[in-house]
């Protein structure tokens, strides 16, 4: 399986907008391959959408959790 873009994201949440606004067929293409949703299928769009979501989010640089280090000062020498 292929690494997700944010390019893909974009495509997927643009499909679930036109089911939404009553396009009674969308297609998504990913790798060359196009496949092709009906408004029957928008549940399986939001699950592909929250996937697609999570692995971007995971391979973002800007969201790298920090690091967590403490840095402890007494005066009474412990």
């Amino acid at each position: 399986m292929a690494a997700y873009t944010a390019k893909d994201l974009a495509r997927v949440k643009q499909a679930i907008v036109d089911l939404a606004s009553g396009a009674r067929v969308t297609s998504v293409t990913h790798n060359g391959r196009t496949v092709q949703y009906a408004a029957s299928d928008i549940d399986k769009l939001r699950t592909l959408e929250r996937d697609i979501a999570a692995e971007v989010a995971l391979h973002d640089p800007s969201r790298r959790r920090r690091s967590r280090t403490r840095l402890t000062r007494t005066t009474k020498g412990l």
